[in-house]
């Protein structure tokens, strides 16, 4: 016996389908730049915190907690209750949920990276008079980011994938329409293999350009 594949069946489903990718997209880069970006800087705070100890205790439990009781956190919190504001978006809330795995993941990375700058670097700096400014603009950051990048860049692979777990709460993503599609189509199979193309397509770039970017000399530059 041969399978039946049949994949023109889905043709109606086309702009929804697009809609989702873009979708998927969309959360997945506004959850990683602004996930990144708050990290960096949480990083930089838990470093002249005086009580590290307990900040880093409190950034561990976050990164413990599964994504998807994130999104079900956001999603079902008491808005109007607590805040007397509208309850927010799927969308919004699967940003907020990968956004903040971002953050707390991005802050532990750049709280570690600082003890791998090259002290005798820093130090050659303020012997030349070199600003603190400007010792973390052009020594510090540049080396921060040269140790976490690839790292960086494994996780924000990941996000794009997890982002499919936004379709459980009812954002209308490529997941959540190929489910709509393969439910009134009853071809399930041939949903699925489209949606996994559909993330090679979107994956394998990223994972060519980690690789890349692992054997690149300014990678393994030092300051």
């Amino acid at each position: 016996m041969t399978y039946d594949w049949d994949f023109s069946i889905f043709a109606p489903y086309l702009f929804p389908l697009l809609r989702g990718i873009w979708l998927t997209i969309e959360i997945s880069v506004v959850s990683a730049v602004a996930g990144t970006v708050a990290g960096f800087a949480l990083g930089g705070i838990y470093r002249a915190m005086p009580l590290q100890k307990i900040a880093l205790f409190f950034n561990d439990v976050l990164r413990a907690i599964p994504l998807l009781v994130l999104l079900f956190f956001f999603f079902f919190f008491p808005y109007q209750a607590v805040f007397g504001i509208q309850p927010l978006s799927p969308v919004v809330c699967s940003i907020l949920a990968l956004g903040l795995s971002q953050v707390v993941f991005t802050a532990d990375l750049v709280y570690s990276a600082v003890d791998g700058v090259s002290q005798r670097s820093i130090q050659g700096a303020r012997s030349l008079g070199l600003k603190d400014s400007a010792i973390w603009r052009y020594i510090i950051l540049p080396d921060i980011i040269r140790q976490i990048l690839p790292t960086l860049i494994a996780f924000w692979i990941g996000i794009l994938k997890l982002s499919s777990l936004a379709s459980v709460i009812g954002a209308e993503e490529l997941v959540f329409v190929a489910k709509v599609a393969s439910g009134q189509r009853f071809r399930s199979l041939e949903a699925w293999v489209l949606v996994a193309v559909i993330y090679v397509i979107l994956v394998l770039p990223l994972t060519l350009a980690v690789r890349r970017l692992e054997k690149s000399e300014w990678l393994k530059r030092r300051t």
